[in-house]
């Protein structure tokens, strides 16, 4: 029985260190996965409740539908859409809600090496970026680096090229490049304000985004990732935003972490950086007679971010229990160092269909 509870634990580990490992993470998806060919639809869905000091509120955060297209077996589509806080909902002059598209690409492969990609690419700067949905990730809320430094969801209009190398007799070193529109002036009040048009560059200077994944063994990974281009209109000032994560997967236990800084020239406050780090273990195994591969998974996490004028550092205490790999129900405690009110309980659920 222990030997079994090991290997069920072992395959809800390997979930989070394949994303991190995989060419390209938005094939691993379980409609693909366990679809075929042809044209499919997926998706994720979470909802969550607040309560703390400062709201105690339901919300339902994201409804994501996922589509995947067979042209033939070189030739795909894939996008992802983005419903978030019940969409676009009028009310007092303003919306509270989104629409829009997270993620549209034709790739042709030519060989496992060697993918080209267009359209609104996933920009591959910071490990969470590319694997930030939902079920995936044993905490509800993301971590503050992937919010402030690395805006996640960091998606760009542009094109390039992906693909995984085979160095050695166990080790994979996966690369993607790509040249996007890039950030606007908004940074210079937050870098999520400084997002792009995937329609139009507010100038004629293209940015260059990449990443370097290399895992030397199954269960470690170490990346290295970064984002540079002109960010304002006149194209002379230049943003670099870089970072390196990292993720260790043995038997029950799961350690991951990221360390991302941007850089910003003219800006009052040129210089914001932050890291996280992350443990989780995995335990009680199939103890629940109706749910045979259901898994509880216990984390904390710790964040801090400085942005110059003002710092942030956040604990979060969380148990999740999956009654199926695609499905997690979550509870965490976050506390706050600088903004008390703030701390408290987040209840969630997330699931891939």
């Amino acid at each position: 029985m222990r030997r079994i509870c090991i290997l069920i634990a072992l395959s809800f580990a390997s979930l989070n260190a394949q994303a991190q490992t995989a060419g390209d993470t938005q094939y691993e998806k379980p409609y693909i996965e366990q679809g075929g060919s042809g044209t499919l639809l997926g998706g994720y869905i979470d909802h969550e409740l607040f309560w703390n000091e400062k709201k105690k509120t339901f919300d339902q955060h994201r409804f994501i539908p996922f589509i995947y297209g067979e042209v033939n077996e070189n030739i795909h589509v894939l996008a992802e859409l983005e419903f978030e806080h019940g969409g676009l909902v009028k009310g007092k002059g303003e919306t509270d809600g989104e629409i829009k598209i997270e993620f549209a690409v034709l790739d042709i492969t030519f060989s496992e090496a060697l993918t080209y990609r267009s359209g609104i690419v996933l920009s591959p700067v910071g490990g969470f970026n590319i694997d930030h949905d939902s079920p995936r990730n044993d905490l509800t809320n993301r971590p503050l680096t992937a919010r402030q430094i690395v805006p996640t969801t960091l998606s760009e209009a542009g094109m390039g090229f992906y693909g995984t190398f085979y160095p050695g007799d166990v080790g994979v070193l996966d690369y993607e490049l790509y040249v996007v529109n890039g950030f606007n002036e908004g940074v210079i009040l937050s870098m999520r304000s400084g997002r792009g048009s995937q329609k139009s560059d507010n100038n004629d200077e293209k940015s260059l985004t990449g990443r370097i994944n290399f895992s030397p063994l199954i269960g470690v990974q170490m990346a290295g990732s970064f984002h540079v281009g002109a960010y304002d209109d006149a194209g002379d000032h230049n943003l670099g935003i870089y970072a390196v994560d990292a993720n260790f997967n043995r038997g029950p236990f799961e350690v991951r972490g990221e360390w991302a800084m941007a850089s910003i020239d003219g800006a009052m406050h040129d210089e914001r950086s932050g890291y996280y780090a992350q443990v989780g273990y995995h335990f009680g195994a199939g103890t629940l007679q109706a749910f045979p591969h259901s898994i509880f998974t216990a984390s904390l996490r710790y964040d801090s971010i400085d942005l110059g004028a003002s710092q942030e550092r956040r604990t979060t205490l969380g148990l999740n229990w999956r009654p199926v790999e695609e499905t997690a129900v979550k509870l965490d405690y976050e506390s706050y160092k600088e903004d008390d009110q703030k701390s408290g309980l987040v209840f969630s659920i997330a699931s891939y269909f």
